[in-house]
């Protein structure tokens, strides 16, 4: 596979209860982040995936960078988080012998503002409890906050994103490519790079909001090079970054 070509668990009952009513700014680092990294994807996939939640000290969370709420029990959340990840053996994989083994799958990670825990096929691996228990209740823990804010939280948009764009050799000659959106500035590869990964905040960031679709697509640029590109929107604590 072209690393360069064209990017195309229930929620167990939990500690984290949603108070009515949209969340405050969030400042500073998170008091905990919870997403997934690696794995075979495309180029360009890890640099714009952002965490899954994100739960910071005056109890904001924002899920998949796109919804925002304010969690009340976010301190137990959070002291839950601290004492699992804590112990690397909570991420040591035991496989028995005739357990199957996964390749290129993705690690779920958990960090908190002490500690950070990674472990590789987690939920793959979860029927053969190839992971302590209480790594899976942490699991479910942050899954069920992450679908509380999924569900009630409101549209986080922020005037700020994050645009990655990979340079593509070759296309398919069947292959959509879109002209660069106008009014877009087209994103800039230091010399010899074929990844541009770039922050944009308040004017420049909402051109790319309204020029460029949700999603991975071809475009061609002015200049005749062909790319894929996409944008997320970039979390508190990473403006700046």
């Amino acid at each position: 596979m072209d690393r360069r070509g064209l990017l195309t668990g229930a929620a167990a009952a939990g500690l984290v209860i949603a108070l009515p009513g949209p969340a405050s700014a969030a400042t500073g680092r998170p008091a905990l982040e919870y997403g997934h990294e690696g794995g075979f994807v495309p180029s360009g996939w890890n640099e714009l995936s952002p965490p899954t939640l994100v739960v910071y000290r005056d109890g904001t969370a924002i899920a998949d960078a796109e919804r925002r709420w304010r969690l009340r029990d976010a301190d137990a959340l959070v002291r839950h988080a601290e004492a699992v990840v804590r112990d690397p053996a909570n991420g040591t994989l035991t496989l028995g012998p005739d357990d199957p083994r996964v390749a290129d799958a993705p690690h779920t990670y958990f960090r908190t503002r002490r500690h950070r825990l990674s472990a590789y096929a987690l939920e793959m691996y979860r029927e053969y409890g190839g992971y302590p228990a209480v790594t899976y209740a942490l699991l479910d823990a942050v899954e069920a906050a992450t679908a509380r804010v999924r569900m009630h939280g409101v549209r986080y948009r922020p005037d700020a994103v994050k645009l990655v764009a990979v340079a593509v050799d070759g296309t398919d000659p069947a292959a959509e490519i879109h002209p660069w959106p106008a009014g877009v500035a087209v994103p800039a590869f230091a010399d010899g790079a074929w990844r541009s990964v770039e922050h944009r905040y308040g004017a420049a960031a909402r051109a790319v909001v309204r020029g460029l679709p949700a999603g991975w697509l071809l475009y061609r640029t002015p200049s005749g090079a062909v790319l894929t590109a996409a944008y997320r929107r970039l979390l508190p604590h990473e403006r700046g970054a």
